[in-house]
């Protein structure tokens, strides 16, 4: 069935149902996949991340709108204003089911508006509501509103001040609760003068075959049942990684300078978990509720904090306080910004700081009062930007001699766990074709003692180079299958509970055909080539910045030991069939179906 995508003209508040070529379905299936083949072959190459004709594509996939547990996510797709490569943002909740229930695969906003305003769809039903009275306004509130003011069974994604007040890394909130990150999506949206996207569906789909389809879900739900991890998950969120991660030395402190800081150890993840009560949240009927919120005395929220806040604003920034981890963590929430970002930025602050390269000297390694003004500040219009607003790529510009020690890769702010200490996350950082950010592939499997045993290749330690590449090409194409068919990347790869065979089996008994775990590993290689073509166009080199290349650690598990980038390249290039500049060959591109016609 061809893939329906509403188009969304801004500036004239037209709209119109197209449908994609059927043959780009059965290339890419839908999603991601999706949205990287719009970007791929319509967008011109020479065209701006803030021009008009830069589109922001909404998308969710296959499954989603089935009521399959794990499949009410979404993707956010632009060329981002970060990087000028691809961008894409995942988000969590239920947003993306409604989506599909309304009849719709992928939502494309073009144009920009007139006006800042709220883009309402009832059932592919489109109609246009003023944002004034929510300009200001924080995600939450936002989120509040708008559904009381229509309707309870309506989604809705949204900025925040932060996106409104032009930070260059805001992003999009989902359902009040869920950021879509990495970042630079937000700031696609703010230009286009779009305060929130409310969305009700209520044509349920069908699987092809229902009985497969609970038989496969079946499966899935008994392992979690019976899984450690998948237990630790439920509690602590990805923040069960962070013990490991504090082990193998991957938590660093004052922006990656210190290996060991005294305070991390009080910062672990039982910590968290004990500091009040939580309820758990995620995907629609997931049967691994992996994302938590606190609930206050009054009854209302805060966000629990992720595994990078705890490493960014507690190890990168030094943050020794749980509790201002926590208020750092749900304030970016509230403003819609994203935590890894703008912790990267604070901490590369302090360290220009520390060197006097910026005098003003109001961020103090540690200083909680001060971290907390300066995130309340992004979200506040200031008659000069804030530097802070622009993200750590462009911000090495401006501050003479900091490139070597900016946290970032191609425009985008390293997540704050330590590349010196885990070859894998090395080797992902640096050739992720959206910026430097691991969470493109997921790859977590390192801090892990027991991997699962269908990874490819045998497990070696975070710091060893065997199976490194195999591994994470693995993990780029099971992601990347795994958004395009909609399931939850948290279940599939954070827990590591549904294979490869199982994906496949579930999309096979949704959509009514056959399709084998080798025909989804290569869909998701298909996705996975068509972004590094993206990337290569007139994108930077894959590389760690210096400091996290050629400056090792005195101290923690991984002192001494830096990244062996060049080999871990070579055979990443190898293993994906690409030349040794790191392109896609043409006889690889007609392996894939994907050589130009």
């Amino acid at each position: 069935m061809p893939l329906r995508m509403l188009r969304v003209m801004l500036d004239t508040q037209q709209t119109q149902i197209e449908e994609l070529p059927p043959d780009v379905e059965q290339l890419v299936l839908g999603g991601r996949g999706a949205a990287t083949w719009l970007l791929a072959n319509r967008l011109a190459p020479q065209t701006g991340p803030l021009s008009p004709a830069n589109p922001l594509i909404f998308s969710a996939g296959a499954l989603a709108g089935m009521d399959i547990p794990g499949t009410g996510g979404f993707v956010v797709s632009t060329r981002s204003p970060l990087t000028r490569l691809i961008a894409h943002s995942w988000a969590h909740g239920s947003w993306g089911n409604a989506l599909r229930r309304a009849g719709i695969d992928l939502l494309v906003l073009e144009g920009q508006g007139t006006s800042w305003s709220v883009v309402c769809i009832d059932d592919g039903q489109v109609h246009f509501l003023p944002a004034d009275d929510l300009l200001g306004q924080d995600t939450r509130v936002t989120e509040q509103r708008l559904r009381q003011q229509l309707g309870d069974d309506y989604r809705v994604v949204c900025l925040g001040p932060a996106g409104e007040a032009g930070v260059a890394y805001s992003a999009i909130i989902a359902e009040g609760t869920y950021p879509a990150e990495p970042a630079g999506t937000g700031a696609i949206m703010a230009h286009k003068r779009v305060k929130a996207i409310a969305v009700r569906g209520t044509n349920q789909r069908q699987p092809a075959d229902p009985a497969r389809t609970e038989a496969v879900i079946a499966n899935i739900t008994r392992r979690v049942s019976v899984s450690d991890l998948a237990n630790n998950i439920r509690q602590y969120g990805s923040t069960f990684y962070s013990d490991h991660a504090g082990e193998w030395g991957a938590l660093t402190g004052k922006n990656g300078q210190e290996g060991r800081g005294a305070h991390l150890a009080g910062l672990g993840r039982t910590a968290f978990a004990q500091r009040g009560k939580r309820e758990p949240g995620g995907c629609s009927a997931n049967p691994i509720p992996c994302y938590h919120t606190y609930i206050k005395r009054d009854g209302s929220p805060m966000a629990f904090p992720e595994l990078e806040a705890i490493a960014g604003f507690g190890g990168w920034c030094g943050i020794s306080n749980i509790d201002s981890i926590i208020f750092a963590n749900d304030l970016c929430l509230r403003l819609g910004l994203d935590v890894v970002a703008t912790s990267a930025a604070i901490g590369f602050m302090m360290e220009c700081q520390q060197r006097g390269l910026n005098r003003s000297g109001t961020l103090p390694w540690g200083d909680d009062e001060a971290i907390l003004l300066a995130i309340e500040r992004l979200g506040q219009r200031q008659e000069k930007r804030d530097v802070l607003s622009l993200g750590v790529g462009e911000m090495k510009e401006i501050f003479f001699g900091s490139e070597e020690f900016a946290p970032q890769i191609k425009g985008m702010a390293l997540p704050a766990l330590d590349p010196r200490a885990m070859h894998e996350i090395a080797l992902a950082v640096a050739t992720s074709p959206i910026g430097g950010d691991y969470r493109y592939a997921m790859a977590y499997e390192e801090l892990l003692a027991e991997p699962p045993a269908w990874l490819p290749d045998e497990p070696s330690h975070p710091q060893a180079i065997k199976g490194k590449a195999v591994r994470l090409i693995w993990h780029e194409r099971f992601a990347a299958a795994l958004d395009a068919a909609g399931l939850c990347r948290r279940l599939a790869l954070l827990a590591y509970q549904v294979t490869p065979t199982e994906l496949a089996e579930l999309v096979a008994a949704a959509l009514g055909r056959a399709i084998s775990a080798s025909d989804m590993a290569r869909l998701g290689e298909r996705i996975v080539t068509l972004e590094r073509i993206f990337a290569r166009r007139d994108g930077p080199p894959d590389m760690l910045p210096t400091r996290w290349l050629e400056t090792p650690l005195n101290e923690g598990r991984a002192a001494g030991h830096l990244p062996a980038l060049d080999d871990l390249l070579g055979e990443y290039y190898r293993r994906h069939g690409w030349n040794k500049a790191g392109d896609p060959t043409p006889e690889r591109l007609v392996e894939l179906g994907l050589a130009p016609r």
